[in-house]
């Protein structure tokens, strides 16, 4: 510390003291859109769910023009390869992960090189791997511990005008259990056009203060 990386931080979830052994991990652009429950997460026998994408990690070896999160893809791929003989194609949605504190525990473990070297990066690298939000799915689904899921999600980019209407049909339906609104500083929309419809938005959405809130 101090560290700029999410992967960095997302490396060492499992050192939180009291952490449950079953939790959902949340990034910030990340919501509810209506009541869910344990199981639209996880089984009854405590395996996790996770969600593919038709979204591709990019084919091929890292290159260092990669982008970081493009990067930390081929480096999952890699591992996965090399231990299971399978090659991960597939990103993952845009959501809450469901995660088991023991299976991230046992990738620093098997792992432990690959680990540390994210842990060290205070800004992401390409050395970087994604744990929270692609490796844990992968290699909990290869040793019997992840299943495939469906949950009802949509992905918003307020830097695109043409995402505003399904904002609108999102704020009306309230068709979605979970969604994700991403910005982007050098998008089509001005970012203080960007930040007055999401604020415009999110006090419709969610009129009322949740209880778990800070003032």
């Amino acid at each position: 510390l101090p560290t700029f990386n999410s992967h960095a931080i997302e490396s060492q979830l499992h050192h939180i003291e009291g952490l449950s052994e079953h939790f959902l991990y949340f990034n910030d652009d990340v919501m509810l859109g209506n009541e869910v429950t344990p199981g639209d997460f996880f089984l009854s026998s405590g395996l996790t769910k996770f969600f593919p994408s038709p979204a591709l990690v990019p084919l091929g070896e890292k290159t260092a023009g990669d982008p970081p999160v493009a990067a930390a893809g081929k480096n999952n791929r890699r591992l996965i390869e090399e231990r299971y003989g399978k090659v991960l194609v597939q990103k993952m949605k845009h959501m809450p992960h469901p995660l088991r504190r023991s299976v991230l525990e046992e990738i620093a473990e098997r792992f432990p090189e690959e680990v540390s070297a994210t842990a060290r990066n205070p800004f992401r690298a390409n050395t970087d791997l994604s744990l929270t939000s692609s490796l844990h799915h992968h290699y909990g689904y290869l040793t019997g511990r992840s299943v495939p899921g469906l949950i009802s999600c949509s992905y918003i980019n307020v830097g695109n005008y043409e995402h505003h209407t399904v904002l609108s049909r999102l704020l009306a339906s309230r068709s979605h259990d979970v969604f994700c609104i991403g910005e982007s500083a050098d998008a089509e929309v001005p970012v203080d056009e960007q930040d007055r419809v999401l604020r415009a938005f999110l006090n419709a959405y969610f009129p009322v203060r949740s209880r778990f809130e800070r003032d």
